[in-house]
């Protein structure tokens, strides 16, 4: 009736409904009389004459209520619901923002539809945790545990990012050829900086993809928000891309057996690749956000490509004004 992953899959018509006007001891009598199991009578739910959701009310409250009193008193107005064809994604983060233990679910009118329980919400949590764990990583979700798993499913799941990665591997190689003439003229400083400017490229872009998804999860941080998030993480990685060149110059220029010039290049490239690094990883996820797509398939494979052909062409060209 409702499509997979939706609010409407996850909510369970299993609730309390008290209806607007209901005196406390008759709103009691209701609970008494619905049977239903100790889950269920937490949170109740306010409602006119149309099911039209009005306020929640906690079962604490009603208890130590005046039996005359009217439950429009004892209810929370206005409480958080989500619509019933929104994706469960958006019920987890209501659930985790604002630490419900279950989320009532309305039409495009605000008609109660159902309840989500914060035990389906836990389910949905380890669910996209899982699946964003295996994309960031270059694998294609997988459904089944993973000793139920085939062999050839796991391999089938694998080999499509594999290939991408191998083929930016391809496309690095290709750039190491074109610039020949300055690994000759600088030495083996350039060949052994390469694997540790492409590495530190990778963590730091992977780090600041990770701080936006989880941002962006929690809904912390909004597609209209890249501005900022730019200018913060671009503070970030000019103090540490400036700490990790220097450090590195020193390195190079006391113990590497660099030349000033070469050393000075590589930590240049060092301090530029951070930056370009912490940018791609701020950008990436928050575009695929605006594009409707997983933020979690841009911070892994694809970030890490482009910023190895990234750090690699910054080392060349500075590398080539050095010499």
């Amino acid at each position: 009736m409702f499509p997979d992953n939706s609010a409407g899959a996850l909510m369970t018509p299993e609730f309390i409904c008290i209806l607007t006007g209901t005196r406390a001891r008759d709103a009691l009598q209701i609970v008494r009389d619905a049977g239903l199991d100790s889950d269920a009578i937490y949170t109740l739910f306010v409602t006119d004459i149309n099911r039209k959701l009005l306020g929640i009310m906690d079962i604490r409250r009603l208890l130590f209520a005046e039996g005359d009193e009217p439950v429009e008193t004892l209810m929370q107005p206005h409480p958080q619901s989500v619509r019933i064809d929104a994706d469960q994604q958006e019920a987890a983060r209501l659930v985790r923002r604002y630490d419900l233990i279950s989320l009532p679910v309305v039409d495009e009118n605000g008609v109660l539809a159902g309840v989500i329980g914060v035990d389906s919400i836990v389910d949905v949590i380890v669910e996209e945790n899982t699946e964003d764990f295996e994309k960031m990583n270059a694998l294609l979700p997988s459904e089944d545990s993973y000793l139920n798993t085939s062999a050839w499913t796991l391999s089938r799941h694998r080999i499509p990012w594999l290939l991408v990665l191998m083929l930016s591997s391809v496309l690095a190689g290709k750039l190491i050829q074109g610039f020949e003439d300055v690994l000759a003229a600088t030495g083996v400083a350039l060949v052994a900086s390469m694997p540790m400017l492409m590495d530190t490229g990778g963590n730091c872009g992977s780090q600041t993809s990770t701080v936006i998804i989880r941002a962006l999860s929690l809904g912390e941080l909004k597609p209209g928000d890249v501005l900022k998030a730019l200018w913060k993480e671009l503070r970030v990685a000019v103090v540490c891309g400036f700490l990790l060149g220097a450090i590195n110059f020193a390195r190079l220029a006391i113990f590497g057996g660099a030349s000033l010039p070469i050393a000075g290049a590589i930590s240049a490239a060092m301090v530029l690749t951070v930056i370009f690094a912490k940018a791609l990883g701020c950008l990436l996820p928050l575009l695929a956000e605006k594009m409707h797509l997983d933020p979690a398939v841009m911070a892994g494979p694809l970030l890490t490509t482009i910023v190895d052909v990234g750090s690699l062409l910054i080392l060349f060209e500075l590398s080539q004004i050095a010499i």
